[in-house]
């Protein structure tokens, strides 16, 4: 069957198809990355409100399926999820996957552009990746006390959105820099795309077992072996289970 779309691309690891289009924000040095109690306390309270909402979106609305993900239920410790990034509800399935502990999840510049929902988009979980170098030290501080918090947190190494995209992208070491660096738990979850029957595409996420960090490796090459082994789990998955493209991917 045709695909529905075709997209050519240059750039496998810089080019975007989200379709954005609207000014960034500079997130720097002065980006409020900590805040008091009544702030935490308001933010409790509107994940609680909102997780509903989300897993009715994410698994009734949006028909997707999870294989595996009592292996994060059961899991006594917080951890880093890492996906492929190929639907635009990415944002909140890290808090799909992540009951009953709650999921954070590291998002660019443009999660938090959009005038009036900067606050919101804090306070449920997620975490701004600055664009300037003066934010670097207090946003690694910001990702810590997340997971010290005992939070799931998100991150897409792939970084750009490529909607319904079927094969893995390549990707650098660089987001595995905070589990090689506390010794932290890593999982995988991959996004598959078959075709559907009352949907146009069936999405299934697959989750991996826990991909824990080589301890006998020094600090960069732990964190290339997780880039390499979470990179491997992604590969196979999309290979094995994506077989249908609503969407194909030509380079040009």
């Amino acid at each position: 069957m045709a695909p529905e779309k075709v997209i050519y691309y240059t750039d496998p690891v810089h080019d975007d198809f989200a379709g954005t289009d609207f000014s960034t924000v500079k997130v720097g040095g002065d980006y409020p990355y900590t805040h008091g109690k009544l702030w935490h306390v308001a933010s409790a309270a509107l994940y609680a409100v909102a997780l509903p909402i989300v897993w009715f979106l994410h698994r009734v609305v949006s028909g997707v399926k999870i294989v595996g993900r009592e292996k994060l239920a059961r899991y006594p410790h917080a951890c880093f999820l890492y996906g492929n990034h190929t639907a635009f509800f990415d944002a909140y399935t890290p808090a799909v996957l992540s009951p009953p502990r709650r999921g954070s999840i590291l998002a660019g510049a443009d999660a938090f552009s959009i005038r009036g929902l900067r606050t919101v988009v804090q306070m449920l979980g997620a975490v701004a990746v600055p664009n300037e170098a003066s934010g670097m030290k207090p946003f690694v501080a910001a990702v810590k006390a997340e997971y010290d918090r005992g939070r799931h947190i998100g991150i897409y190494p792939e970084a750009h959105i490529w909607p319904y995209c079927t094969f893995i992208r390549p990707f650098p070491a660089s987001s595995f820099y905070y589990p090689a660096k506390w010794d932290a738990p890593v999982f995988a979850y991959c996004m598959t795309y078959r075709k559907g029957r009352l949907r146009k595409v069936k999405r299934t996420i697959y989750v991996s077992d826990p991909i824990l960090p080589d301890p006998a490796l020094p600090p960069k090459a732990r964190q290339q072996d997780l880039r390499d082994r979470v990179y491997a789990f992604l590969r196979d998955t999309a290979g094995k289970y994506s077989d249908y493209a609503l969407w194909e991917y030509r380079q040009k």
